[in-house]
This record gives C-alpha cells, structure tokens and sequence, in this order.
C-alpha cells in the first residue's frame, strides 16, 4: 500500500522520456521536496501541503500585495488557486502517458478576503476517458467558506520533454 509520499505510476507502454518526466511524476517530486510544482504556483507563493489520489490541499498568504482595487483580495488571484488545487487533484490520477489542460471553470465568490492564510482543497469529482470534472473550495483560517469553484478538464496525450 502506497503512503502519502509513495506512489506507483500505471503500467503502460510509453516511451522512456515521457514516463520520467511524467506529469504526475513531476508533481509528486515537488511535493515531497518542497519545492513548486509550477513557475505560477511559485510566482504567487502557492503550497502543496497534501496529496491523495483525486485530492490535493493547497495553501498560500495573502497579503496587499494581491488585493484589488476595493482592498480586498483579487478574483483572479483566486482563480489561480482554485484552478491549481483543482488540477493539481487530477494530476494525481493522471498515467505517464497523460496530461491535460482546463477547458473551464467557474468560481463563485461567498465573501471577501482581506489577508492572512487562504487554502484551497481540489478534488477529481469524475473521470472519463477524455474529460475530467473537477472540484475546489477556498477557505480562510478560520474554516470560513471564500469561494467554490468547479472545472472542466481535456485529457491529452503527454508529450516527451526535451
């Protein structure tokens, strides 16, 4: 059985390059190191805090530096959150011949938020063979509801890395 930091990746034929860069793999290793899984998530201080199968936990600070022009924190900033729990999510199902691209989301907003820890739980609400509908739900320290949002993902073929 598999822990939170151990997974094991489908067999399939694939070649080389891509099973060692696969996606998952990739996201997986970020995790367990620390580091970002992405230049965005970097960029805008976005943690990886927990993963599971079809489940990721992610958290960020905000700060002025993110808020909008009404001092409040900016929608889009949330978006980006949202989007990345909610990917992050169906990362951890994903083959190493697989990769995907949101093809839409929705956020609705509940209530404002001004500063301090934001966290974002994305879930993989049902899988096919070709898309993939995903799931997230922004809270603040105090385990108030901020947003909820839900996605649409393609499932591609991945590409081999350089």
């Amino acid at each position: 059985m598999a822990t939170a930091c151990q997974f094991i990746l489908p067999r399939t034929r694939v070649s080389q390059s891509v099973a060692m860069n696969s996606l998952r793999e990739r996201l997986y290793s970020a995790w367990k190191s620390g580091s970002a899984a992405s230049p965005a998530i970097k960029t805008l201080g976005i943690r990886i805090v927990k993963l599971d199968e079809g489940r990721s936990l992610m958290e960020m600070d905000v700060s002025e530096r993110l808020h909008n022009l009404s001092g409040t924190m900016h929608g889009g900033v949330m978006g980006d959150i949202a989007d990345a729990a909610m990917g992050v999510a169906l990362a951890t199902t994903l083959g190493p011949d697989e990769d995907f691209t949101t093809i839409e989301f929705k956020i609705s907003f509940l209530r404002p938020h001004v500063s301090g820890l934001l966290r974002a739980e994305g879930s993989l609400a049902k899988r096919g063979r070709r898309i993939a509908f995903t799931e997230a739900t922004l809270t603040n320290a105090e385990n108030q509801v901020i947003a909820k949002t839900t996605g649409t993902c393609l499932l591609t073929k991945a590409r081999a890395k350089p």
